[in-house]
C-alpha cells in the first residue's frame, strides 16, 4: 500500500471531489484516479461510488471503515517523520475520569506543558472501566479510575481516597445543618452518580435503587449544572464539593453515616518501556509537588 495513495483518499474525503483533490495536489485527475483504482485494487474493495450524476465524493460502506484506518495511519505517518527529523522525545497518553480532569489535573497538565514543552502529552477522559482495556493495550500510559479491576499487565495503586459529602444549594431547610442523617435525605430531589460498587451497595441500603423520581447522571461534573433548587442533593468527593464553592453558592454537609471513601486508583503498565517509565516518573514528581502526601494518601483539598 503506497503512501500518495492514502493521501489522495483522504484528500478527496477532505475536498469532496476528486477534481478539487486534483487542485490541492497540483495533480491531474487522471492521476487522481488511477492512485485510487490502485488502491483500492491492491485492498481489494471499493472505496468510492461512482456512476453519472455523482458529482461530490460518496464512499461506499467499506470506503467508510477504511477512512477510520487511513485517518490513524495519516497519524503514525507523521509520528514518523519526526522520529526521523527531531529524533526521540518523551511523550504520555494520560486517560482520566472527566470530573478529574476537569477540577484536579488541568494545574498538573498546566505545570507538565511549562515545564516540560517538548513532551507530547494527550489527555484522553474516559469512563473507569475503559481505562485498563486501554493501558492492557498501550493504548494509555497512565490511567486514572475509579474502579479496581485485576489485570495480568495493569499495575493498580491507591492515587488518593477523599471522604463523601452531601453537595446543595444554599437555603431552604438544609442551611442550618452541618449534619445530616442518609434517612432525613428525600430521594425525589437526589442527583445520583454511581461512584463505584461499594457506594452503590451503600446507596442501595438506605435508598430504593427502583425509585423512578431519581436523576441518574454518568459524570460528576454534571452536578453542577444540574444543581438549582435548594432542596435537590447530590453525593460527592468532598474535593470535588471544596472545588464547587467557587461556582456558586454550594453547601457541604457530612453525613452521619457515610458511604466508603471515594478512591482514585492509578493504573500504569506492568512493563514499560524506558521512554514511558521516565514520562510517568515526571508526572509523579509533580502529584508529589502540587497534591502533597503524594500516593495512596488523603487528598489533601483545595
Amino acid at each position: 500500500m503506497f503512501p500518495h495513495a492514502i493521501d489522495t483518499f483522504l484528500e478527496i474525503v477532505r475536498t469532496g471531489s476528486q477534481s478539487a483533490a486534483a487542485d490541492t495536489l497540483n495533480l491531474t485527475q487522471t492521476s487522481i484516479s488511477k492512485r485510487i483504482r490502485a488502491l483500492e485494487d491492491e485492498l481489494g474493495m471499493q472505496l468510492l461510488e461512482r456512476g453519472k450524476g455523482i458529482r461530490q465524493v460518496r464512499l461506499t460502506p467499506s470506503g467508510e471503515e477504511f477512512l477510520r484506518i487511513a485517518e490513524q495511519w495519516h497519524l503514525l505517518s507523521r509520528e514518523v517523520k519526526i522520529l526521523g527529523s527531531q529524533g526521540p522525545r518523551l511523550s504520555l497518553t494520560i486517560g482520566a475520569v472527566d470530573s478529574l480532569n476537569v477540577f484536579v489535573f488541568p494545574r498538573l497538565y498546566r505545570q507538565l506543558h511549562a515545564e516540560h514543552p517538548s513532551m507530547k502529552i494527550e489527555i484522553r477522559t474516559l469512563h473507569s472501566d475503559e481505562m485498563y482495556e486501554k493501558i492492557e493495550q498501550r493504548q494509555l500510559d497512565l490511567a486514572f479510575t475509579l474502579r479496581e479491576r485485576s489485570h495480568p499487565n495493569v499495575k493498580v495503586d491507591v492515587f488518593f481516597t477523599s471522604p463523601m459529602v452531601v453537595l446543595s444549594l444554599r437555603g431552604g431547610r438544609s442551611k442550618a445543618l452541618r449534619k445530616v442523617r442518609p434517612q432525613d435525605l428525600s430521594a425525589d430531589h437526589e442527583l445520583f452518580v454511581p461512584w463505584g460498587r461499594s457506594f452503590d451497595a451503600w446507596h442501595d441500603h438506605w435508598w430504593d435503587p427502583l425509585t423512578p423520581s431519581r436523576i441518574k447522571l454518568d459524570s460528576g461534573y454534571l452536578i453542577l449544572s444540574m444543581l438549582h433548587h435548594p432542596d435537590q442533593w447530590a453525593i460527592v468527593p468532598r474535593w470535588l464539593a471544596q472545588a464547587s464553592l467557587a461556582n456558586g453558592p454550594y453547601l457541604i454537609r457530612e453525613l452521619t453515616d457515610p458511604p466508603p471513601p471515594y478512591t482514585c486508583y492509578r493504573l500504569s503498565h506492568r512493563q514499560s518501556t524506558s521512554g514511558m517509565a521516565r514520562s510517568i516518573a515526571i508526572v509523579d514528581s509533580h502529584c508529589q509537588r502540587l497534591f502533597g502526601n503524594g500516593i495512596g494518601a488523603d487528598f489533601p483539598g483545595w
